[in-house]
């Protein structure tokens, strides 16, 4: 009796220790998101006087990893607005304008290029224009996700790849009290693009630049 309670101690140790490692696994492959160098970068002005590198970690080129990162077609879409220490800030300050103007304009961006893909899929199958505006909406609200606050679930999923891969695209609102180093925007993997920024006013110039890039405007 006394042998098999130690044998049953000694497998819930071993899986427990096996377990802990997977999770520090995970939670080391979301941190190294941000600790990559970059192939190749460019640094660009941006309308508060400061300038924003653009870095490609993906094919050489800094343009051409944002295009097709964000014009890859996915199923879903999440943006995640910061860490819960910018949460608890804001709730603190009565508010993050900059903030929540940055992440409108980047869910607007995200979700005019799904829904476009998906008004077109509604045109070719014979849906009129207003029906193919109304199914592009309703796949968009959907399948994009904005607003959400980073916690350490999602920093493991993100770890694991179930969020930010081929299928699931991933856009990280990283500024001053999340880690942010510099004022940069990149792809450190298929499927997730990071807009960093040492303030909420330059992440928000960056997510202009990026509709800028794309050609796409949310003014309007």
């Amino acid at each position: 009796m006394k042998r098999k309670l130690i044998g049953s101690l000694a497998l819930f140790l071993v899986l427990a220790l096996a377990f802990a490692w997977v999770l520090n696994s995970w939670y080391s492959s979301y941190y190294g998101l941000f600790g990559g160098k970059p192939i190749r970068s460019m640094e660009v002005a941006i309308g508060n006087g400061e300038h924003v590198l653009v870095e490609s970690h993906l094919t050489g080129d800094p343009i051409l990893d944002i295009n097709v990162t964000l014009y890859h077609h996915y199923d879903r879409a999440t943006i995640i607005v910061g860490t819960g220490e910018t949460r608890d800030y804001c709730d603190r300050s009565g508010g993050c304008q900059l903030r929540t103007m940055a992440a409108v304009e980047v869910s607007c961006l995200v979700g005019k290029i799904f829904g476009a893909e998906y008004y077109e899929a509604a045109r070719e199958i014979g849906y009129n224009d207003t029906g193919a505006r109304r199914y592009a909406f309703e796949q968009v609200s959907k399948r994009v996700s904005s607003g959400g606050w980073l916690s350490f679930r999602e920093k493991i999923e993100i770890g694991r790849r179930s969020v930010g891969n081929r299928k699931h695209l991933l856009v990280i609102l990283r500024g001053p009290l999340d880690g942010a180093e510099r004022n940069r925007i990149y792809t450190p993997r298929e499927g997730v693009l990071v807009l960093e920024a040492l303030s909420d006013e330059t992440l928000y110039q960056e997510a202009l630049l990026l509709e800028g890039m794309l050609g796409v405007s949310c003014s309007g």
